[in-house]
């Protein structure tokens, strides 16, 4: 399987193999790793890469991953079909954003019918004891905002819509 992320805006391209359960080797240009995995949780695991150690912690919203790696903090955008292509071609369509992991919304940031931008944040969730403000993956039109203030919503709900 191949994978690519961006962080600080400079893309990585990884191809990861399984070898054995839990054993993967990842290759990053010409450098190739031995990685075990052990899931401590559903966020949390420890990564053992050649020998080393390393606690592992993912938080993520609609726009990126927040990833603890022994406890210092790396942001990982999501992006786009139309933004790793570098064009705006693709017609954007509604899209409905929904939580992964249950939560409070602490604050609706804006309303049906307002105007948002990419990556504009629409409300803030609560999840894990942190709250992580959910933004919006395209520019366009509010269509709808499921939750309101102070209430709780399950893995899987959705949170707005955007088109």
């Amino acid at each position: 399987m191949n994978i690519s992320f961006w962080l600080d805006n400079v893309e990585f391209r990884l191809r990861l193999e399984e070898k054995k359960e839990n054993n993967i080797q990842v290759t990053l240009g010409q450098k190739k790793y031995l990685v075990s995995t052990e899931f401590l949780s559903a966020h949390e695991l420890l990564l053992n890469i050649n020998g080393k150690i390393y606690n592992i912690i993912i938080d993520f919203n609609s726009s990126c991953y927040s990833v603890y790696v022994n406890g210092r903090l790396f942001k990982i955008e999501k992006k786009s079909a139309s933004q790793i292509l570098g064009t705006q071609r693709t017609r954007l369509r509604k899209r409905d954003i929904k939580t992964s992991m249950p939560g409070r919304i602490v604050k609706i940031l804006l309303q049906e019918g307002d105007t948002v931008r990419e990556g504009q944040a629409v409300l803030v969730l609560e999840a894990m004891k942190m709250e992580n403000e959910i933004k919006s993956p395209q520019s366009g039109v509010i269509k709808r905002i499921g939750p309101k203030a102070g209430s709780y919503v399950e893995g899987g709900s959705l949170l707005f819509s955007v088109e």
